[in-house]
């Protein structure tokens, strides 16, 4: 996600996922996801934003969470789509390489593997994420042991640009059997987690 995409892959050459929502004075907007004055009055207190699923959430797989970072959209942009700085951030991330990228930088292809403990078998998978530069970064899954692996990252400046609202939503389902009440209180706990990770990476010197 940048100005150059082209001249970025050119320096960087490496990705994992990440991007932006509309910001108009008291509400921000991500896709479908509206953030109410109160909601952006807690982020602004460094608190993960982590909406509780609907029912039909429940059913399909479906999570968001979002969250202030202090640090530009750029420096954030090139943390998350980063895979060496994804091994540090992202929960159960135990390998991160980019497969395929495109002549222009504008996606990549990347494989992740995840080890999730004693709970849950280790799952590898491969998703294509398309950039928009410093500001969007949108997956959808390829192959591997998830059926569904499809979201977007979006970033958003704050305060004339020194920080950056970050969302994310996410539809996941796995190919293997997991029970829905396991799957609800992993992401319960991964997910502000990895929000959380990604803010101290980013806003560290």
């Amino acid at each position: 996600m940048m100005c150059c995409a082209t001249t970025w892959m050119a320096r960087s050459r490496r990705a994992c996922l990440l991007a932006g929502t509309l910001l108009t004075g008291i509400a921000a907007y991500a896709g479908d996801w509206s953030l109410s004055a109160g909601d952006l009055a807690r982020l602004d207190g460094r608190e993960v934003l982590l909406p509780a699923p609907a029912k039909r959430d429940h059913a399909d797989g479906s999570f968001r969470a979002a969250i202030k970072i202090e640090a530009p959209a750029e420096k954030v942009f090139r943390t998350m789509t980063d895979c060496a700085q994804a091994l540090k951030f992202v929960p159960h991330l135990i390998h991160c390489t980019v497969l395929e990228t495109a002549p222009d930088g504008s996606w990549q292809t990347i494989e992740h593997e995840v080890n999730y403990g004693w709970y849950l078998p280790r799952a590898s998978y491969v998703f294509r994420a398309a950039y928009e530069p410093f500001e969007r970064v949108s997956f959808t899954s390829v192959r591997g042991d998830f059926r569904e692996n499809d979201g977007v990252w979006e970033l958003s400046p704050r305060r004339d640009g020194a920080a950056t609202l970050v969302t994310y939503r996410a539809q996941v389902a796995p190919r293997f059997f997991v029970p829905r009440w396991m799957v609800l209180a992993s992401m319960k706990h991964d997910l502000p987690a990895l929000m959380q990770g990604l803010r101290v990476r980013c806003e560290a010197p």
